[in-house]
């Protein structure tokens, strides 16, 4: 969680504008090197345009929870916490159904082929998850052994949020935060560098980790955590990249976030 609503919305803005300006260096370098922009015809263009919209849509949307209550004369802070819950859990899931919507054709399509063939998804990109894992423990014991810092801030509000609400909190993280950040992370990120696969990887993965650390750091040393958090990114975004289908990163992003609560769970709740 962020401090304060501002200094969420400035990371917000950063990170937009960072991958609207690479986007347009991606155009220009295209142009100087004499290749005519020959890959990108009218429909990658409209489709780079659709994908930073839906981030934009997602940044802002992000910040406005409570500034709508507030529009709507209801006071965030006066409401029962249980009533806090339930208002968060239906904007976030309201607005991941309004990114479906727009990425209708995409998804829908996506989520046929993911029925019809999820064991052999399943089968094929699973051990990724075990790699996710894997770079995850290592990166966070290295920088545990080699720093002060135990633990990131985001996983610090996390285990508060989760004593707090632990229905909310699961409902958030194990079942919208799969569809709704694979949805932005990934297929819009996609949608700007369709014809890049590196930079694609590196842009959606980097931007995904920045996300869960950038807002609530206290010194440049939390910045290091931007590595693990990073990992679980590129790793979707090089699934979604072999496998064409969006599904496919949202069902182990699934996993990955359901296997993590229920420990987180179990450690919070169950005596010592």
């Amino acid at each position: 969680m962020y401090k304060t609503l501002e200094q969420y919305n400035y990371s917000i803005l950063f990170l937009f504008f960072k991958t609207f300006f690479i986007y347009f260096i991606k155009i220009w370098y295209n142009i100087v090197d004499g290749d005519e922009m020959k890959n990108i015809n009218i429909k990658n263009i409209k489709n780079a345009l659709i994908g930073i919209f839906v981030i934009a849509l997602y940044m802002f949307a992000s910040s406005m929870p409570v500034y709508l209550l507030n529009f709507l004369g209801i006071n965030y802070i006066s409401l029962t916490l249980i009533q806090r819950a339930i208002y968060l859990v239906s904007y976030q899931a309201v607005l991941t159904l309004i990114i479906i919507y727009i990425y209708r054709k995409d998804f829908i399509p996506n989520l046929k082929d993911f029925i019809k063939n999820n064991i052999q998804y399943f089968k094929k990109y699973i051990k990724y998850w075990f790699y996710i894992l894997a770079l995850m423990f290592i990166s966070n014991i290295i920088i545990i052994n080699f720093t002060t810092t135990n633990i990131s801030n985001n996983q610090t509000d996390i285990i508060a949020t989760l004593k707090a609400a632990p229905i909310y909190t699961f409902i958030v993280t194990v079942i919208i935060a799969p569809f709704l950040e694979e949805l932005v992370f990934r297929l819009s990120f996609r949608k700007i560098f369709a014809h890049t696969d590196t930079l694609f990887i590196l842009v959606s993965g980097l931007v995904f980790g920045s996300m869960h650390v950038i807002g609530n750091f206290n010194n440049l040393i939390d910045l290091l955590f931007i590595i693990p958090y990073s990992i679980p990114g590129l790793i979707f975004a090089y699934i979604y990249c072999k496998s064409k289908n969006i599904c496919v990163p949202i069902s182990i992003h699934l996993i990955h976030n359901g296997v993590l609560m229920m420990l987180q769970i179990l450690i919070t709740f169950l005596p010592h």
